[in-house]
């Protein structure tokens, strides 16, 4: 038989498809003529039982692609403006507003119990974090000591 036909005749009773199936050179040479006179299924099954024909691993889906992107991402590649998808509002973190608003507060807090800051002067400065004045801690800080002086 030829090796096409014997792959398909395999390929059959394995339940694969030829290309998935590999023949041994070593042993295909021993048993040439046993490979030659095999006809029928029960011929194909023992040369699969004496290894002549083994099925190929199978092989999963490779990440190594999916590990290049995700680098690139970390160094902020990939971000443009065809790769976008969604408002600017959608893509933003929601908490972000929050979280500065809550630690400039905080500040206030801490300024106005070490009396460095008078009643009215926090309410105005506890308006303006409110309206989004303020960058930062930092901002906060020097906006408060350029007013005192």
């Amino acid at each position: 038989m030829k090796l096409n036909k014997l792959k398909e005749k395999v390929g059959k009773i394995l339940k694969k498809s030829k290309h998935k199936l590999k023949i041994a050179p070593e042993k295909l040479e021993a048993n040439k003529k046993v490979v030659s006179d095999a006809i029928t299924k029960d011929d194909v099954r023992k040369l699969i039982v004496d290894g002549i024909v083994t099925k190929k691993p199978n092989t999963g889906q490779s990440r190594g692609r999916a590990r290049v992107l995700l680098e690139k991402k970390k160094l902020k590649r990939k971000r443009g403006p065809g790769k976008r998808k969604g408002t600017q509002k959608a893509r933003k973190k929601v908490d972000e507003y929050n979280v500065k608003v809550r630690a400039l507060r905080k500040r206030l807090r801490e300024l106005k119990a070490e009396d460095k800051l008078n009643g009215k002067n926090y309410n105005t400065l506890y308006l303006r974090v409110k309206g989004n004045y303020f960058r930062g801690k930092k901002h906060l800080e020097e906006f408060i000591n350029g007013e005192n002086k």
